[in-house]
């Protein structure tokens, strides 16, 4: 059975706003766990959200029974908040155009977002699909959306009458620069630990490279971690199709084990 809605009008999407619908559900017995859970986690998400994203947007939160909407404005952005496979999930939506260009991807629609790929951003990578796009004279610009999945971000550009959808799902890539640095690659350890994307064999390939960071002096070089659901790259100096790679993985007994790769020949 379609779950109904049951409206709200504000003037933003602030935090203040965003307690006053809850403290009214509440009064109205209209509080369920499901709504409670999603709820609090839409206030802690757009807390973050610059002011330029909290107005003249439309939040919907999934309940046990019904949907609640809160409308701020002439909604541009419209936020969903459901329940996902690991809990609550935001997805974002920017309104439709009648044709995607280049200038549809504005970067306050990323504004807070920190991007897997310190290389090129899931909003670079969109562009240049567009970009190529338009140069190409494609047909598909008036009836296409594109939908962008980078670690906490689900983004999504669509046309009125979408027929094709391209997808954008960057990996994680750390930049370092020059030289190799043991305090970033302690910080990208931890910030995975904390959001859950560590796993063990990922694990157990960090604590591998952390013990042989002085191995990788030389510029262009590139270390590939493949994990147990995703491949982390670490860049040193500049990517090229000449870089060095080294791809650390961990076999059936989990010992780590190396594949290094010169001018795409593996030795």
């Amino acid at each position: 059975m379609d779950k109904g809605f049951k409206y709200f009008d504000e003037e933003s999407l602030d935090l203040d706003c965003l307690l006053s619908v809850k403290v009214r559900l509440h009064k109205q017995g209209l509080l369920d766990s499901q709504l409670k859970t999603n709820l609090q986690f839409s206030i802690q998400a757009i807390e973050h959200f610059p002011a330029s994203k909290r107005y003249n947007a439309c939040l919907t939160v999934e309940g046990d029974d019904f949907l609640v909407k809160i409308i701020a404005g002439n909604p541009v952005f419209y936020y969903t908040v459901h329940t996902g496979p690991n809990g609550p999930q935001l997805h974002q939506k920017v309104k439709p155009e009648s044709k995607l260009t280049t200038t549809s991807l504005s970067a306050s629609h990323f504004a807070g977002h920190q991007c897997r790929d310190e290389i090129e951003s899931c909003m670079e990578q969109a562009r240049k699909v567009l970009s190529q796009m338009t140069e190409e004279k494609s047909s598909n610009l008036d009836k296409m959306e594109i939908k962008i999945t980078c670690g906490e971000l689900h983004l999504t550009y669509s046309t009125h009458q979408p027929q094709q959808t391209i997808y954008i799902q960057p990996r994680r890539r750390i930049s370092f620069g020059k030289t190799m640095s043991v305090e970033k690659i302690l910080e990208t350890k931890t910030y995975l630990e904390k959001s859950g994307e560590m796993g063990k064999s990922l694990l157990t390939c960090f604590q591998h490279v952390l013990q042989i960071t002085d191995n990788y002096w030389e510029n262009n070089h590139r270390i590939m971690l493949q994990g147990d659901t995703q491949i982390l790259e670490f860049v040193i100096g500049k990517l090229n199709k000449h870089a060095t790679q080294d791809f650390f993985y961990t076999d059936a007994q989990t010992n780590v084990q190396k594949k290094q790769i010169i001018d795409r020949m593996i030795y």
